[in-house]
């Protein structure tokens, strides 16, 4: 029998523990198999001589909001939840959580530090071998309770296609792919034909794809607001990263090519969606002759067809949730980062939709991502 889901978060985030690429590399590579090492600024991966520290922001599950540091921290220092599936598990029961989607941390949110590496072999084989321990590793603790996005050679998209392929074939459930693909050398940007392979595989094979906020280049101007501006100013405008990717989903033609691609902007919020449509709506009907716009199709129905947004905490979305379209919203707790609602996910789900309909409740707590995810 199906799993019964009541509550599945699609964004949650690993810590790969010590030794996840250990023999997992071709022999050519396994003198450089990343290896996890600590120093006075906690927690790094060493790849290839590049170190890749661990911000404590991202290991905060457990921690009072007076304790949170971007100081990292080391494993022995960090809630075993954030990087042992077993305990991950424990964490989600004490959460009322039944399932999580997972992005990855150490090769970037939507593979940013592999894509990076000058070696594209040797970039490939860790991209295959993080898919793998995903696999293999991670999400075999319980397959049906702990849902991994794989990572894709973004440098190269017959490659990428054909990935997509091998991942869906080993059990993987969705894709992670980078707010703005286009700003990473190599990349080109999603309207670009050559992304055709990669609608083509995900069609055939059904995964979707999650865009996790801030998963382009760490330099995207929108999050860098000056020298001296408040820290904060990050964190506030960090959902908006993803207007720009949802926009341009919704203008090009690739949703109307391929109406069954399925994409979940993670981390984005919901509250803006109501204004984002009319306004999309708006520039369709007054400016579609001269921009071009070449979809004749409203985009508010394009997003309803294709996008999915999350939500840690948004009341003012779950107010609007019908201008939105209740079958488009899904919950996130965000664990183990700082902006995660673990423990208190069941009290934010009582306070902010204590009063709505059951089925509605349902649809954005599960159903929806039960459906998307192909859980059935």
């Amino acid at each position: 029998m199906a799993r019964a889901y009541q509550v599945i978060s699609t964004d949650d985030h690993i810590t790969e523990p010590p030794g996840m690429f250990d023999g997992r590399l071709p022999k050519r590579f396994a003198d450089r198999t990343p290896k996890a090492i600590e120093d006075e600024d906690g927690s790094a991966w060493d790849l290839d001589g590049q170190l890749v520290h661990m911000s404590g922001l991202a290991n905060a599950a457990g921690e009072k909001i007076e304790e949170f540091s971007p100081k990292g921290k080391t494993y022995e220092h960090m809630r075993p939840g954030v990087y042992d599936p077993r305990e991950r598990l424990k964490d989600m029961d004490l959460d009322g959580v039944d399932a999580q989607v997972c992005f990855p941390t150490l090769p970037g949110g939507a593979n940013g530090t592999f894509i990076e590496l000058p070696d594209k072999e040797y970039a490939l084989e860790l991209t295959r071998a993080y898919n793998d321990w995903l696999v293999e590793e991670w999400c075999a603790a319980d397959p049906e309770r702990i849902l991994g996005l794989a990572v894709l050679p973004l440098w190269d998209l017959p490659a990428s296609a054909a990935e997509v392929r091998r991942v869906a074939g080993k059990g993987v459930k969705g894709l992670s792919l980078p707010s703005a693909p286009q700003s990473y050398p190599g990349v080109p940007a999603f309207p670009d034909p050559a992304w055709d392979a990669v609608w083509d595989a995900m069609t055939e094979t059904g995964l979707p794809a999650e865009v996790h906020i801030a998963t382009g280049k760490k330099d995207l101007g929108v999050l860098q607001p000056g020298v001296g501006s408040p820290a904060a100013v990050f964190v506030h405008l960090a959902p908006a990263s993803n207007m720009t990717v949802v926009s341009t989903l919704l203008f090009s033609d690739i949703l109307l090519r391929y109406p069954t691609l399925k994409f979940v902007s993670a981390e984005s919020g919901i509250g803006w969606v109501p204004y984002f449509l009319e306004r999309a709506d708006y520039t369709f009907r007054k400016h579609r002759f001269w921009t071009g716009t070449s979809t004749g199709v409203p985009p508010s129905e394009l997003f309803r067809q294709s996008i999915y947004v999350n939500y840690i905490s948004d009341k003012a979305g779950i107010e609007l949730r019908h201008m939105i379209g209740v079958d488009n919203i899904m919950i996130g707790t965000d664990y183990p980062h700082t902006d995660t609602s673990w423990p208190d996910t069941q009290r934010v789900i009582k306070e902010q939709m204590g009063d709505i309909p059951d089925d509605e409740r349902y649809k954005i707590c599960a159903g929806n991502a039960v459906r998307v995810f192909n859980l059935v």
